[in-house]
Order: structure tokens, then C-alpha cells, then sequence
């Protein structure tokens, strides 16, 4: 018999250890992950879904009251939720999702928000679940268009392509580092980095996702998975990026900063190339180079051409980010 059942805290073991041997399983998946938010924000409902007596899937979920109706969501405090799993059969997955629909009802749930891991960080790159969830009535609410550059070849072929994308030489950027003093350090210095990223933000009258305290305590958490790349001149750094890696297939560029005196000097241009090299040596597939779509205007689809172009310059294709939602107070 399939069924699912809702996360308890002895769970925790068994919930890391699936995560840790998934298919698309991320950073963002696991439980020390979900719980470095303070614990009065969310209300934890998160589920796993047994085929037989066996764990076939989990789905990092939290509880909301938004308007009147109580809504499932997955996950409002990471940038991926959804569901995590080994292997997705479409008669597997159909379960889940037949399974995840009764739970819901049966618990007087009014809606389902879910945002699954995009194909690029699957072993597999299955996208049977999102045809699955459709089938099943889940209609895609919102969709994003995000960069992901790909490292397949050679570092220098990788290379060759940016080259050739910005028409430009190897030696010109050589060049740039050189006559300007600039040396990179990989260092997870986030206390040097932090005022850059407050002041980029600011820009733009917003603030970074992560606060400096939070920073900090992920990286406690995850010693091994967020990579700060510093651009240094003069003894001080002026950029950065801020890389998590998200699984053993991708990483996400989180961050890539600049200080705006030194702008001439292409920061934001020579930390992606370096991050590019790290990446491709450490023998990832992807960089996610993020979504670019106008948060100030009215329509979400909006993009902002000039970001998307300059992500497209590091020879980056397109994915679109999918946000799946159901009703259940109209059924």
C-alpha cells in the first residue's frame, strides 16, 4: 500500500540520508538547511510518500495562512522545494501526486504551491513529475527565465566559448588582471564581502536574501558547500561572488557583486570567468546563473534584456523556472 505521512523529528536521519543518495536532491533540500531560518517563521509540514513499506520520495513543505486559506508550500524559504526522489516511474510518480491530493484534502488544505528543482539538477535531468503533476491538475502559476551555463569540454574550450560570445581574447583579460594589480582569493570572508553586497542591493532598493548572521551560520552548517570568490586590489576586495553548490551537478551563482568605482575593471565579468574555471576543474555540469526577470514591474514575466544579455555573453542558455499550483477549495 502507497501512502504519505507527515515529517517528525526522528525522522531527521532518515530524511538527509534520502536526500544525500537522491536524483535531484539540492542544498536546499535538507533539514539543517530548512531549520537555519529562525523557527517562528515557518510552520514545518513537510511529507514523505512510501511506495510499499519503502521511502520513495520526500517534499520539503511548510504550512500557511495567506488570505483566509490554508496553503501548502515547497518551499517559500529556499530557492528550490518540491518533490526529491531516486527514481520516477510515471506510475510512481502518479501515486505521489494521487497521494500528496488526498493528504491534502484529508487535512483541509485549500492550496498546493510547488517549486520542483529544474531538470539540470537531476542525475537523470527526469522531468517525469512535472508531467505527472499535470496530469494530476497542477497548472504552472508563474515560470521565470533563468541562465545556466554549461561546463561540458575542457576548461579552455569553455573558455573559448565566453571568448568568442564577448569577442574577446584570453590575453585581454589576462591583461586587465595584470595591469590593474587584481588577484583573486577564494576565501569565505563574508564580513569583507557583506558591505558590497549591502551597497549592490541598495542600488536597487532592496536588500540581499541572506544577512550577514545568516551567512555565517550556513557556512557552519555547510563548510563545504558555499565558495566565495573575493577580486582583490590593493589589499582590499573590490567584488565578489558567492557560490552554493547545490548538488554534485550544479552550482548556483547566489551572488556575483562589484563595487561600482572600480567598474571600468569588469569585476562582475572576471569573477564569472574564474568561477567558470573552479567549476569546471571541481567537474560540475552547470553554473545557475540565476533568474532575470524585473522585480519592480507589474507583469512577472517582465525580463530586464541587459542582465539576460550579459548572462547570455558567458555562452549561458535559457531555462525556464516553473512554479506549480493546484486549488482544492474549488474541488
Amino acid at each position: 500500500m502507497n501512502f504519505v505521512r507527515q515529517f517528525q523529528e526522528n525522522d531527521e536521519s532518515l530524511w538527509e540520508e534520502f536526500v544525500d543518495h537522491s536524483n535531484n536532491g539540492t542544498l536546499f533540500h535538507y533539514r539543517k538547511f530548512l531549520v537555519y531560518h529562525s523557527p517562528d517563521r515557518f510552520k514545518d509540514h513537510s511529507l514523505l510518500f512510501y511506495t510499499g513499506d519503502k521511502l520513495s520520495a520526500v517534499l520539503t513543505g511548510v504550512e500557511r495562512d495567506e488570505a483566509g486559506k490554508k496553503v501548502f508550500f515547497s518551499h517559500p524559504g529556499a530557492s528550490y522545494g518540491g518533490f526529491v526522489f531516486k527514481s520516477s516511474s510515471f506510475t510512481r510518480a502518479d501515486s505521489w501526486i494521487e497521494n500528496f491530493d488526498t493528504y491534502l484534502q484529508q487535512n483541509n488544505f485549500d492550496q498546493a504551491i510547488l517549486v520542483q528543482p529544474p531538470r539540470i539538477y537531476g542525475t537523470l535531468e527526469d522531468e517525469t513529475l512535472e508531467y505527472a503533476l499535470l496530469w494530476r491538475g497542477f497548472e504552472v502559476s508563474e515560470h521565470y527565465i533563468s541562465s545556466v551555463i554549461p561546463l561540458n569540454g575542457t576548461e579552455r574550450e569553455i573558455a573559448q566559448r565566453v571568448y568568442k560570445q564577448k569577442n574577446r581574447s584570453e590575453k585581454f583579460y589576462s591583461n586587465l588582471m595584470n595591469k590593474s594589480g587584481l588577484t583573486f582569493k577564494w576565501e569565505n570572508d563574508f564580513k569583507k564581502f557583506y558591505p558590497i553586497l549591502a551597497e549592490n542591493k541598495a542600488r536597487y532598493d532592496s536588500k540581499p536574501t541572506h544577512t550577514l548572521d545568516e551567512l555565517h551560520r550556513l557556512n557552519s552548517l555547510f563548510p563545504d558547500r558555499l565558495k566565495l570568490l573575493l577580486l582583490i586590489k590593493d589589499g582590499q576586495p573590490i567584488g565578489g561572488t558567492l557560490n552554493f553548490i547545490a548538488n554534485k551537478n550544479t552550482v548556483i551563482i547566489f551572488y556575483n557583486m562589484m563595487d561600482y568605482e572600480f567598474s571600468k575593471l569588469q569585476p562582475a565579468t572576471l569573477q564569472v570567468l574564474e568561477t567558470i574555471r573552479w567549476a569546471s576543474n571541481a567537474g560540475f555540469k552547470y553554473l545557475d546563473f540565476g533568474v532575470s526577470q524585473d522585480p519592480r514591474a507589474e507583469n512577472p514575466l517582465t525580463p530586464q534584456p541587459s542582465l539576460i544579455r550579459f548572462k547570455e555573453e558567458f555562452a549561458s542558455f535559457g531555462l525556464v523556472r516553473k512554479v506549480y499550483q493546484k486549488n482544492y477549495s474549488t474541488i
